[in-house]
């Protein structure tokens, strides 16, 4: 490119740069483009809650991205009057932060993180801003829109979840089908860019060696209670084989909200709760199996698990369902196990298998490694990002 590009990215209410699934996209997303020439600098309108406090630098560097958070703060407060004069107070501070880069010649694309499940108060503010200043707003599309809700406010059947964006960043063929047919009904010409799961598969040390105890691990948190109880019942049916067989749920999940005190199976499930990221890959190593169960739904066709990419890249091997983006990637019994959507049982018997074949894991996981080598690093999309910003730049300056 014969011009630097200046990339923003507004982390869309999620915290930075230490956070889940959303967080890490994020990030890797803004070290594609920045690896790949462009300027790039983080805007944190997101908080940590009052009781996971992760982040305590308001500004800072990480992976040579500046970050800034907009209010000066990381961390939310428990008085709701209070978490609502912030959320205004982020509008404004955002509106602010996007004027003077423009203004400045520092921004020539904003990429955005935004929801587009219901409809936020940046959006307003984003749109006018990038309107006024003449540079493209990209949404990362990565979760099913507001128009499949059965139950959609005023605001919700009249706005596009597409209002405002000149180009989306698809995680999915699905989402990607979806931008195409949404153009058509509402006459808008959003691009759009197919960019799957993220992952860095070089901070993620390969497993070397078959596990040495039994054990099944899920990395996830309460919004998914759905895939808990399935995975659940799955395990149920593990146990009558395979009674050592440990399972371990990393996330906000809490032995209480399993019900462990009544159903007896406290000795057999470990609740990790929210771990630091470095022993989070260490928990991905020591598994024997990596479990990501998927339904046949809109939520589960729309999304595409950040945490398999992830899975993958540890070399452990993964047990997921026949949904959405997965037959693209993954071939059951080659690098991974991929069952029919809803069937426990078979959901089960392929965790039976693994555990009496850890070799036959271990080759399936390191076939699974490649997979994510191959598809999943986040460097493979850095220059079709950035010439993605870049024609969308063109056309907004036109």
């Amino acid at each position: 490119m014969p011009n630097r590009l200046h990339i923003g990215v507004l982390s869309g209410r999620q915290p930075y740069p230490n956070g889940m699934a959303g967080t890490q996209r994020i990030h890797l997303m803004a070290r594609a483009m920045a690896e790949a020439g462009s300027a790039v600098n983080v805007w944190v309108d997101g908080l940590d809650r009052w009781t996971e406090p992760r982040n305590s630098v308001p500004v800072g560097v990480k992976d040579g991205i500046p970050f800034e958070y907009l209010l000066g703060k990381t961390q939310a407060s428990p008085h709701r009057w209070r978490r609502v004069m912030d959320r205004v107070a982020l509008a404004l501070a955002t509106k602010r932060k996007l004027t003077l880069a423009a203004s400045n010649g520092s921004l020539d694309g904003l990429y955005c993180y935004t929801s587009v499940s219901e409809p936020a108060l940046e959006r307003l503010v984003i749109r006018n801003v990038a309107r006024l200043k003449g540079f493209p707003v990209v949404l990362d599309i990565r979760e099913a829109p507001w128009t499949f809700k059965s139950n959609q406010s005023i605001v919700e059947k009249v706005a596009s979840p597409l209002w405002g964006a000149d180009g989306a960043i698809c995680i999915s063929g699905y989402l990607e089908d979806w931008v195409h047919h949404e153009n058509s009904r509402t006459g808008r010409n959003v691009q759009t860019i197919y960019v799957p799961i993220l992952t860095d598969t070089d901070e993620i040390a390969v497993a070397t060696s078959p596990p040495t105890a039994k054990s099944v691990l899920f990395a996830g948190s309460p919004a998914y209670d759905d895939t808990l109880n399935f995975l659940l019942a799955a395990m149920e049916l593990v146990w009558t084989v395979h009674s050592d067989c440990q399972l371990v749920v990393t996330g906000g999940t809490t032995e209480a909200a399993l019900g462990l005190p009544s159903n007896g199976r406290c000795a057999q499930i470990r609740c990790a709760g929210f771990v630091e990221r470095s022993e989070l890959l260490r928990e991905y190593r020591a598994a024997s199996v990596l479990a990501i169960p998927l339904f046949d739904d809109v939520r589960s066709h729309a999304r595409f698990p950040t945490k398999l990419g992830e899975y993958l890249a540890s070399g452990r091997p993964v047990v997921t369902n026949r949904v959405g983006e997965i037959p693209r990637f993954l071939e059951n019994g080659l690098n991974a196990c991929v069952t029919e959507p809803g069937d426990t049982a078979a959901y089960a018997g392929e965790i039976c298998r693994l555990l009496e074949h850890p070799d036959t894991g271990h080759t399936m996981g390191r076939n699974g490694r490649q997979v994510a080598e191959r598809h999943f690093h986040y460097a493979n999309y850095g220059a079709r990002l950035c010439e993605f910003f870049a024609s969308l730049s063109i056309s907004a300056c036109a």
